[in-house]
């Protein structure tokens, strides 16, 4: 049973505690990223972050003004939630348009500021389509224009790219970073994706069961939280590499007592490894005297990623 469910004496019933004793702070033009598993509580701190949900305990406060003191309005809020909040028979300009009255822009300057929003998204040839008729991606393209268009100076994001293909999302990706940059937006964002907590996030937060077992910079994860390298190999005769540099040249300066695991196919194998610092440059020396040699064709060696390092994390969890 997951640990976060307890029974409680007085109530005589199980309690399941989605969030516990998670505390962060984001500062501005930093994008904060919490990476986590599904079932890992990410959308609930959001809704409580956002006001959506009540919590039980806990402060949340926007530049000192306590959320339940605070009229939403008075933040500077903006939330892209995990679940397109759009109505269908609106055209995607209507829905802008309705927003951006509904931020305070006059009537003159409507029509300017949603011009620049479908621009900056490139959706211009869907501008005149119903919500219905639009795009998964296009939707949430639409629901970010909604999150943005009061220049928040607070953005928060519920899996803003989820269900998008790989060349919409890296568009995504360009508009949320520019807006971080641009506007000095302190945002958060939650995802199940390394890739794009990499690509966008100064900071990431790892949520696993409802506890916060890691927040750093993506770098410092990496270097921190895992001494394990890999090595992959191309090579034409991977038993004489094994022997004649792995082996007999101890490749990965190890000592007596110490082993490697390896994976073979064909012509590749990858090789892991926990390697000492100071072994690093051997490593690298050695596999281009071999590339030399033509012992090998190509190699790729580093750290394990950082999605092996979240693998890590959740595993121990578990």
């Amino acid at each position: 049973m997951d640990n976060r469910i307890y029974f409680d004496e007085n109530k005589k019933r199980y309690i399941n505690r989605i969030v516990d004793d998670v505390s962060f702070g984001v500062n501005k033009s930093e994008c904060l990223g919490i990476l986590g598993p599904n079932g890992a509580g990410k959308t609930t701190s959001i809704s409580m972050i956002t006001g959506l949900l009540s919590r039980t305990n806990g402060i949340i406060q926007y530049n000192k003004k306590d959320i339940n003191k605070t009229e939403l309005t008075d933040l500077g809020l903006g939330y892209c939630s995990q679940h397109d909040a759009l109505w269908k028979l609106l055209t995607v300009k209507e829905t802008i348009e309705f927003y951006l009255n509904i931020c305070g822009y006059s009537s003159k300057d409507i029509p300017i500021y949603k011009k620049a929003l479908i621009e900056a998204c490139g959706i211009e040839i869907h501008a005149n389509k119903k919500v219905c008729e639009i795009s998964g991606g296009t939707k949430r393209k639409l629901s970010l224009i909604i999150a943005i268009c009061s220049s928040p100076s607070f953005l928060i994001l519920d899996e803003p790219s989820a269900g998008m293909d790989p060349f919409t999302r890296r568009y995504m990706w360009k508009l949320i970073s520019k807006i971080k940059n641009d506007r000095e937006t302190a945002t958060i964002l939650t995802t199940h994706s390394t890739e794009e907590a990499e690509a966008l996030c100064n900071r990431i937060a790892i949520l696993v069961k409802g506890r916060l077992v890691c927040i750093d910079t993506p770098r410092s994860i990496k270097m921190n939280h895992s001494n394990i390298y890999t090595l992959e190999v191309f090579t034409s005769d991977p038993e004489e590499f094994e022997k004649s540099i792995v082996k007999e040249k101890n490749l990965f300066g190890l000592e007596a007592d110490e082993t490697y695991d390896v994976e073979s196919s064909m012509n590749y194998q990858k090789y892991s490894i926990k390697i000492k610092i100071e072994n690093i440059g051997r490593v690298f020396s050695l596999m281009e005297s071999a590339k030399d040699q033509r012992i090998i064709n190509q190699y790729n060696f580093g750290q394990y990623s950082l999605e092996q390092v979240f693998i890590s994390f959740v595993n121990k969890c578990d």
